[in-house]
């Protein structure tokens, strides 16, 4: 009798099954923390602290004499830390994309279309310019993952020469994010490149992407919405556009508010 709740315990924890969220769901929940992140990024960083016009000395001296300066410093870091978490969702939400569009060429041409269109507001965003080259927005970073999944799913295959290909791909698609200097990078396309890849091996892929993930801190947190993920979308027609439209708009109404202060 002694051992009877342990029983009923393991019992509960065998019928167990952790929460499932949908596709649609998942890109919610994206959406939102990519709004926290460059809400942080463009509106405290940029706006209120202006960060950019101290040395990291003159920084910790500003923040050291002003308590609301202090406040905004520590709002805009847990909402980059939070925000940060968004990357492994959309990394995931590619490789979905990927493979259930009726037109992979098209899907490619609108993420290419709206990252002209989002590089204004993006500079003016984060630099307050209406041309920065010194980084570019993260639709490109998005666009080349693209271009990387096409190729891969082109020549995908098995032995050593489609392997090989593979990394070659993969590695020329993070050359390229690097190069161009878009937000997030190469370490963006390297953990699509493994979600697509590995996507018959889930918990591989998953484990191996955190990992990759690491190299934006709390990233590898994404990961547990994303594996909580069932799989099941419903079909939303044109309201996917939205959420294309959402980054500029999102941006340039940053820019606004940052105007406004």
């Amino acid at each position: 009798m002694a051992n009877e709740p342990g029983r009923t315990l393991r019992n509960r924890m065998a019928y167990w099954t952790p929460p499932q969220i949908s596709v649609n769901g998942l890109k919610l929940a994206g959406t939102v923390l990519m709004v926290l992140y460059f809400f942080s990024a463009a509106v405290v960083q940029n706006g209120i602290l202006r960060v950019t016009e101290y040395t990291a000395d003159e920084l910790n001296q500003l923040l050291a004499a002003d308590g609301q300066a202090m406040l905004w410093a520590g709002i805009g870091s847990i909402g980059s830390v939070v925000g940060i978490m968004g990357l492994p969702i959309f990394a995931y939400l590619l490789v979905q994309g990927v493979e259930h569009t009726s037109s992979l060429q098209r899907y490619i041409l609108t993420v290419l279309a709206f990252a002209v269109i989002s590089e204004v507001p993006y500079d003016l965003a984060m630099s307050g310019q209406i041309w920065n080259w010194s980084e570019q927005n993260s639709l490109w970073t998005v666009f080349i993952a693209l271009v990387m999944l096409w190729l891969l799913k082109n020549f995908q295959g098995r032995g050593t020469g489609p392997l090989v290909l593979s990394i070659l791909i993969t590695a020329a698609g993070c050359f390229w994010a690097i190069l161009i200097r878009s937000r997030f990078g190469g370490g963006f396309v390297l953990i699509t490149a493994v979600l697509y890849l590995l996507r018959e091996r889930k918990n591989v892929s998953y484990w191996l992407g955190a990992l990759i993930g690491l190299l934006y801190a709390t990233a590898p947190l994404g990961f547990v919405p994303v594996a909580m993920c069932s799989g099941e979308r419903r079909d939303v027609g044109r309201v996917k556009y939205v959420y294309y439209a959402l980054y500029p708009a999102m941006l340039l109404l940053f820019t606004l508010w940052v105007r406004m202060i």
